[in-house]
């Protein structure tokens, strides 16, 4: 049995393993700490060792003190080499519902919706995603209720998050002009994203938060029921076709998307927001839009 300082650097070394989680040598399957909500990492290891520096003093265990300081590491700043990087304290652990518990429970309450007042409804309670932690508002769609061609973009941004409604700031209002361009307006389309809540930084949202939001999204197409679904931006193409290649190579083709019984005709274009930046590509999408109007000028015959 160890005693003395080695006994101390041992006990020492133990518990900096259980401040990274750590708590078992060798198991039969992974652990997962983000299904284990409301447990630090090393809350275990942190109880066993101070009921066994307790033990052999005939002491009963006092409240816990705080966790050892981890051993030195070495100084690489002076040698030019990457800093390791740093440690979250266990006090600081957060629970974060996993993406595939996310998608469960986002399945399990878009079946139960009959409107789109309900999905809305459905969307404020829905806690699976983590977008909606750091978001103002929820934005679930503008435009008619039911509509021939739906549009899907990829996610609100700051003016989209401010006003809880998509695509209403600078692109919004080029998208709105396009639109106007084929003789249609807000009241003849339906406008959504692949997923309701704007991304922190405006960044783009990753394929892991569009599947949580999948559901609801699939409900909500089912309620507008549109004949054609025009997706526009790189992300948004991606989640709805489940392809790999980028937009250039999605865009001007028809596809289908199944959704419950129905198979949807379904046609991907660049993002207006992308045009902003790039004007030269506003010739394909216009090439786009003349083909989202042929189609839905030869469904209404």
């Amino acid at each position: 049995m160890l005693e003395g300082p080695d006994r101390t650097q041992l006990v020492s070394l133990l518990a900096w393993y259980g401040e990274l989680g750590i708590d078992s040598v060798l198991a039969d399957e992974p652990l997962n700490w983000m299904e284990r909500p409301g447990t630090a990492p090393g809350e275990a290891v942190r109880a066993a060792l101070s009921g066994a520096a307790h033990q052999g003093t005939g002491t009963a265990p006092t409240s816990p003190s705080p966790p050892p300081s981890p051993p030195p590491t070495p100084n690489r700043r002076a040698t030019g080499g990457e800093q390791p990087p740093r440690t979250q304290q266990a006090s600081r652990f957060t629970p974060v519902t996993p993406q595939a518990a996310g998608a469960g429970s986002a399945r399990q309450a878009a079946a139960a919706v009959n409107s789109l007042s309900e999905l809305r409804a459905a969307l404020e309670r829905f806690e699976g995603c983590a977008l909606k932690a750091t978001a103002k508002n929820t934005c679930v769609y503008r435009g008619a209720e039911q509509a021939r061609l739906m549009i899907i973009g990829e996610a609100p941004g700051r003016d989209e998050d401010l006003e809880g409604r998509p695509f209403v700031g600078r692109a919004g209002k080029l998208l709105d002009r396009m639109l106007g361009a084929i003789d249609l307006s807000e009241n003849d389309v339906h406008i959504t994203n692949i997923v309701y809540w704007r991304p922190p930084g405006n960044r783009t949202p990753t394929p892991q938060e569009a599947q949580v939001c999948r559901p609801f999204l699939d409900r909500q197409i089912q309620l507008v029921a549109p004949e054609i679904i025009l997706v526009l931006g790189g992300a948004a193409a991606k989640s709805m076709f489940n392809a790999s290649e980028g937009i250039m190579r999605l865009r001007g083709k028809w596809k289908q998307i199944e959704v419950g019984d129905a198979s949807i005709k379904a046609f991907a274009s660049l993002h207006p927001a992308y045009l902003l930046r790039t004007p030269a590509a506003k010739r394909l999408a216009w090439r786009d839009l003349l083909n989202i109007r042929e189609a839905l000028s030869k469904s209404s015959d």
